[in-house]
């Protein structure tokens, strides 16, 4: 039996208490189908010319309703909220709108402005027409498509109809300012809950614009096509349905938001069984849209290494998964904060006074009269690692910061909030920028993390690691921060992190007499289950293991490992550089992987090696692990001392 990508997470699921595993049937009917998918229809957003004296010009604004959130920590009555308010409608900005004529031509078309204004002309004729306002954008400030499902691929949309009178005709205009379009988020007045795809999408935008705005690519307010200027993001695709659970087009009736890596596709939640009051919903949870947002940047700017699975923001997890997800939770606050920041002409990396911009919070239900809701997870950025009740790093090692997801969120929320910004007594802000965030992740305007460039096998002149972390990240960083950190090289401490990759995928090069390549593990740790609901116990990323980056030439050669301890068994593994990690729990139960390249498990001895006579020439992790499967904590409790070669030269780990 081979233990695929599918078993470990290949769906990539990023909802922090889910994996992306998970077996059963279709949910609330099938929904497969066995025709091919339409492609997604035509974009129009360019108005038609018309000759103004025969034309009336026709002013509508367009606006979505949504249900707020209701937030203080602590509080028994967080959720989403009963209340749908015109009065806190928010303007459609930027989004494609068509006029049909009364026998449903579409005779004109555009996109609304950054106020959700629709000025349109149409012909001076009498009648009766319809206003239709979609939720996708294509220009210069958003590139969204929020379609209702994979097989139509069809838009959500907003209508209103509106007459002509001799009287407009003789104005020559049409001002129904009073009277704008909404997009309902009460399901008692539209099924649809259309609303909801337009909260979507002005996520996107407010993302968008948040970017844009700290890197000073938004040309003072003006579009360009010149990207030194101007910055939009590429298209994304959003699929998203009122009461319909999007990881059932996968098989699963896990309730699941994603992102879904290379395909350009975010899947928001809906809900179950077309229940939007009492089941889990994401249409209006802004965290977790900007979550999902926060993993398609990382997987066409940044360097998207995450091997997906599962992850309850309070466990040891794979570094890159780790950093993934960590970078999603942050990314979802920043632009929160940020937002806030722009409305009331504040400081973008001030520390905001609201504690909903501090926390990653994901609801389930409204709040009712007969409905069951609340907040399902919710957790700080804004505080003491040591004191947190997610991802407590205490009493972890140096370096465990580097495996903890909510570790590396509260890191860069707190490294890029400003230095007078005091989160607990004598700690602050790092006074990060996000330019300089941003420059990194992306490699905008110099190397960064960003995935191209593979470095070479010189120390000198390296560029891009092919192995994200955010040890890596922070090396990088630390590389485009100029003046004093120590108010951020204190938060990294605090965190358990620091500015190297010496705790994942340390660099492992040959060099001779200058290397003992003695390393060692202080202590081992027993297999844990992630949760009461797991039935796989996990060893520990960061205590019983340590991962090199090695880069193999294809010359035939033998990488050994010589190692010291009166308890602990060390094994020796080579994975290929895109590895699922492969617990010892399923190789007991018979499975096999295809990520491991050659490995060495001998038990009675303390010397592992192995040959890579025909291995291609690449970038691969180098594994070397404590087998704790099996064994008790006191089992565990002792230490290894071990050495590696290569062709009998001694090799170690190198900063890169």
């Amino acid at each position: 039996m081979t233990l695929n990508r599918m078993m470990a997470g290949f769906i990539s699921a990023w909802t922090l208490i889910l994996t992306a595993c998970g077996g059963g049937g279709l949910e609330g009917g099938d929904y497969s189908s066995n025709a091919p998918a339409s492609p997604e229809p035509t974009y129009y957003g360019k108005p038609t010319d018309m000759d103004a004296a025969q034309s009336v010009t026709v002013t509508l604004p367009a606006k979505f309703l949504y249900r707020g959130l209701s937030f203080s920590p602590g509080s028994s009555t967080n959720g989403l909220t009963s209340v749908v308010s015109a009065a806190n409608a928010i303007p459609i900005a930027f989004a494609e709108f068509h006029i049909y004529d009364s026998s449903g031509t579409r005779i004109q078309q555009g996109e609304t402005n950054t106020n959700g204004i629709a000025s349109f002309m149409i012909p001076k004729t009498t009648g009766t027409y319809t206003f239709k306002v979609f939720s996708r954008a294509y220009n210069d400030y958003l590139k969204v498509s929020v379609l209702a499902d994979i097989y139509s691929n069809t838009p959500h949309y907003a209508e209103k109809s509106f007459t002509i009178t001799a009287g407009d005709i003789t104005a020559g205009t049409k001002d129904l300012t009073s009277t704008p379009v909404y997009a309902e988020a009460n399901e008692s007045i539209s099924s649809r809950v259309e609303g909801g795809a337009f909260n979507i999408m002005y996520d996107i935008l407010l993302a968008n614009e948040y970017i844009r705005r700290n890197i000073g690519k938004n040309n003072g307010g003006t579009p360009s096509t010149d990207t030194n200027v101007w910055w939009v993001a590429d298209k994304v695709t959003v699929f998203w349905k009122a009461g319909f659970n999007p990881y059932s087009y996968f098989g699963s009736n896990s309730p699941l938001s994603f992102y879904s890596p290379g395909d350009r596709k975010l899947y928001i939640l809906g809900g179950v069984n077309g229940d939007v009051k009492s089941s889990d919903t994401d249409h209006f949870d802004d965290s977790v849209i900007l979550h999902e947002y926060g993993h398609f940047l990382e997987d066409v700017y940044g360097n998207s290494g995450s091997p997906g699975g599962s992850h309850t923001g309070n466990f040891v997890i794979d570094a890159r998964l780790a950093w993934s997800e960590g970078w999603a939770n942050y990314f979802q606050a920043a632009v929160l904060s940020g937002a806030d920041a722009a409305f009331n002409n504040a400081d973008e990396n001030r520390a905001p006074t609201d504690p909903r911009y501090h926390y990653y919070v994901d609801t389930y239900g409204y709040r009712a009269s007969g409905n069951t809701a609340g907040v399902s997870i919710s957790f700080n950025l804004w505080q003491d690692g040591t004191a947190a009740s997610y991802d407590n790093t205490a009493s972890d090692l140096a370096g465990t910061g580097t495996f903890r997801e909510v570790s590396v969120s509260r890191a860069l929320y707190k490294a890029t909030r400003k230095d007078d910004a005091q989160y607990e007594a004598t700690k602050y802000g790092g006074g990060i920028t996000f330019t300089n965030i941003w420059k990194t992740f992306a490699g905008e305007d110099t190397s960064g993390h960003k995935k191209s460039n593979p470095i070479t096998t010189s120390l000198v002149n390296t560029t891009t690691y092919p192995v994200p972390s955010v040890g890596l990240f922070n090396n990088l960083l630390s590389r485009n921060v100029v003046g004093a950190t120590a108010k951020w090289d204190a938060i990294l401490t605090e965190e358990k992190q620091t500015k190297t990759t010496k705790d994942y995928a340390y660099y492992l090069g040959t060099t001779g007499g200058a290397c003992s390549g003695t390393t060692e593990f202080t202590v081992g740790k027993e297999e844990q289950l992630m949760t009461a609901r797991d039935n796989v116990k996990r060893s520990d990323q960061q205590v019983n293991n340590d991962f090199y980056l090695y880069y193999h030439d294809g010359t035939s050669t033998t990488l050994a490992m010589n190692y010291t301890s009166t308890k602990l068994d060390l094994d020796l593994i080579l994975y290929k550089k895109d590895y699922v990690y492969f617990e010892d729990t399923y190789r007991n139960a018979g499975y096999t992987s295809d990520y491991i390249v050659k490995q060495s498990r001998n038990v009675a001895t303390t010397s592992e090696s192995i040959s890579l006579s025909g291995v291609p020439a690449g970038y691969y992790i180098l594994n070397v692990k404590i087998n704790a499967y099996g064994k008790t904590a006191s089992q565990m409790n002792t230490n290894a001392t071990y050495s590696l070669t290569k062709g009998g030269t001694a090799i170690c780990g190198t900063e890169r």
